[in-house]
């Protein structure tokens, strides 16, 4: 028998379970704030932040860098800085290629309390979405399976990983999450029911803004609320909002609801990509979990409220149908793309684990029940040390510190010519940019001139993994593309910033001073 199905023992379990809880939003608290990057560096962080910038300036795109016409070709391209492509319009600004749900909050969060409050919102996000597993994981099987799954999705290395970046996966998971344990609530008569159900509703329609591609799984929510059908209904209902707000929000900045920053989406969704995908996402799952998850598959059969478990294994499947079309990666952390159902797997799972639990005496079967959680999770969290969870903030350092460079020692009319570093650039110095892999080999040179014709300084901003990149582009056409060199600046041996105009300087026989940037703990 389910240790869940023991009344006298129940208000015990359910204070325990509240502090096994506790204990795991305390794991994400700390490491969110001893071990978050709290920086806005590669392409998916600048596309957020930027976005959440530019809607609190009013903007449905980022101005252009100069002013147009510019006699380059594919002009807008070079004017977007990472995480942006060119917009829709003729006037060159750029427009984000992610969706708006995060930056909206990010931008809220800015009105409130600073620009510093956007590094606040993936953190806060990461205590609902452990609280809303452990309200699933109760609500499905009893306190002991909330507590165990709570925990158990703290320790979670895709979890942390993106726990301490500024990026969707955890506020997807998240609100998705609470969408479908507020959906899953007890029966209640009409008016309650359909009050919970616009709660599940509209906590659907948030997620759907961060994830819009997930729409067709606010399905799920209305299956989960069905007993009562004005919980139904209610959340039906309250999944308009959300979907209306992706219509027009995509209106404004792309010109069409039906358009998104990621372009023509043929390119990027094909059947042929099934058979790799169906490889991927499972392997890295089960690389960084161990395959234990899938026992989650089998949950439904463990379960009390077998219904419902079903709806949370259908959820879990139809996350992974989303993805598998998706053109393929080759990195693990792409296993976030798994996150919003991560949560319900794991509930499914402890389920199962809970069941087979209970089949021992009350006693035995809860501390065995104890025993592997702790020792999963244990394995969990080394397992995210492994694989760099706990590096990220050194390793985003660099961009900060880019960006304090471009501040104190360019002059205010400089424009850096970049790939990666435009959005850091963008964000932390207000400088304009222009992205050089999107120039034309053979027009290098001649973007230089026409920076330098209209007053600006052009410097170049290249890491260190882009070099050869850089070099193989413009070689043969441009004396820069050697970077022979000194630069101006080197920040920790990964990033270079140049200056064109000393490369003559340099070959004349002239000294080129170079500052050397490195940094620590602060």
């Amino acid at each position: 028998m389910p240790a869940a199905s023991h009344p006298p023992h129940g208000r015990h379990r359910l204070v325990g379970s509240l502090a096994v809880t506790a204990a795991a939003m305390a794991i994400a608290a700390i490491v969110s704030l001893r071990w978050g990057a709290f920086a806005i560096g590669g392409s998916d962080s600048h596309c957020y932040a930027g976005q959440a910038r530019m809607f609190t300036e009013g903007r449905t795109s980022l101005a252009p860098p100069l002013a147009q016409p510019v006699p380059w070709p594919d002009a807008a391209a070079t004017f977007a800085p990472s995480g942006f492509a060119r917009g829709p319009g003729p006037a060159g600004g750029s427009v984000p290629l992610c969706p708006a749900g995060l930056a909206v909050a990010m931008a809220a969060a800015t009105r409130v309390a600073g620009d510093a409050a956007i590094f606040a919102v993936v953190p806060v996000l990461g205590l609902v979405a452990v609280w809303a597993t452990w309200l699933l994981g109760r609500r499905l099987g009893g306190p002991v399976v909330g507590a165990t799954s709570s925990l158990l999705v703290a320790c979670s290395p895709i979890f942390l990983y993106q726990l301490v970046q500024p990026m969707s996966d955890v506020p997807a998971a998240a609100l998705w999450t609470a969408a479908l344990a507020i959906a899953l609530g007890p029966a209640q008569h009409s008016r309650a029911g359909a009050a919970r159900g616009l709660a599940a509703g509209l906590v659907t329609s948030a997620a759907i803004m961060m994830r819009p591609n997930l729409t067709p799984l606010a399905l799920i929510p209305v299956l989960l609320a069905w007993p009562s059908r004005a919980a139904a209904l209610a959340t039906a209902g309250g999944v308009v909002p959300g979907v209306a707000a992706v219509a027009i929000l995509q209106t404004a900045v792309y010109g069409s609801p039906l358009q998104s920053g990621y372009g023509d989406l043929s390119r990027l969704f094909s059947v042929g990509n099934v058979a790799t995908n169906l490889v991927n996402y499972p392997s890295w799952m089960a690389s960084s979990h161990t395959p234990v998850l899938v026992l989650g598959l089998l949950g439904p059969l463990a379960a009390a409220r077998r219904g419902a478990a079903w709806a949370l294994l259908a959820f879990v499947l139809g996350v992974l149908a989303a993805y598998l079309p998706y053109v393929p990666f080759t990195d693990w952390w792409y296993a976030r793309f798994m996150l919003p159902a991560l949560p319900a797997l794991v509930v499914l799972m402890m389920t199962l684990l809970e069941r087979a639990a209970g089949r021992l005496p009350a006693r035995t079967g809860l501390a065995a029940l104890a025993v592997v959680t702790v020792v999963l999770g244990a394995w969990w969290l080394r397992r995210a040390d492994e694989l760099a969870v706990f590096r990220l903030k050194t390793l985003e350092q660099k961009y900060v510190e880019l960006g304090r460079l471009a501040s104190s020692r360019l002059p205010r009319n400089a424009i850096v010519v970049a790939a990666q570093p435009t959005g850091s650039l963008r964000y932390y110095a207000r400088l304009p940019t222009l992205s050089w892999d999107a120039i034309d080999p053979a027009w290098l040179d001649r973007v230089f001139a026409v920076c330098r014709a209209r007053g600006l300084t052009p410097y170049l901003a290249i890491e260190a993994w882009e070099i050869e990149a850089f070099r193989t582009r413009f070689k043969g056409r441009s004396p820069a593309a050697d970077l022979d060199w000194p630069p101006r600046a080197t920040l920790g041996n990964v990033i270079f910033v140049y200056d064109p105009a000393d490369r003559d300087r340099y070959l004349a026989g002239e000294r080129i001073r170079t500052e050397h940037i490195t940094w620590g703990k602060r």
